[in-house]
């Protein structure tokens, strides 16, 4: 962890029911996997498909979390990553120090500040507009 910085949570009032309120501080990202659905041409009609889209999953351990250690999957549904430089593939240790969640009525923007040893910078953010979640806990 970075010496000398605060990271806490920030989230709307009321968060909503799948969010970890209480942090994901010190979990580890240990896998991502992510999924197209296919495009069902019957339900397109010349607007955007309010169906899902696309799906990210981000498996977490969360056995190290100081605060929310039941936390296992995070699904994200028709998501946009918005930190195109930054993948979360392909990576060994991936530490959660943070999270900000933002509510834009139609959909969510999730910045995590995260850490990765391995990798230069080792702190950085992650940023990922989604539609909708679910959180799968133990």
């Amino acid at each position: 962890m970075a010496k000398g910085r605060v990271y806490t949570s920030q989230y709307p009032n009321p968060a909503p029911e799948w969010y970890w309120v209480s942090g994901l501080h010190d979990a580890r990202i240990v896998g991502v996997e992510t999924f197209e659905f296919p495009f069902d041409y019957d339900k397109f009609v010349g607007e955007k498909n309010k169906w899902n889209r696309n799906l990210i999953t981000l498996k977490i351990n969360a056995k190290d979390a100081l605060y929310d250690s039941s936390v296992r999957e995070i699904h994200l549904y028709n998501y946009k990553v918005l930190t195109p430089d930054i993948s979360l593939e392909n990576r060994k240790k991936v530490w959660w120090l943070a999270d900000r969640l933002i509510d834009n009525g139609d959909y969510y923007i999730l910045e995590i500040d995260l850490q990765d040893f391995d990798a230069f910078p080792e702190d950085f953010t992650f940023r990922i507009k989604f539609e909708r979640a679910e959180v799968d806990r133990k």
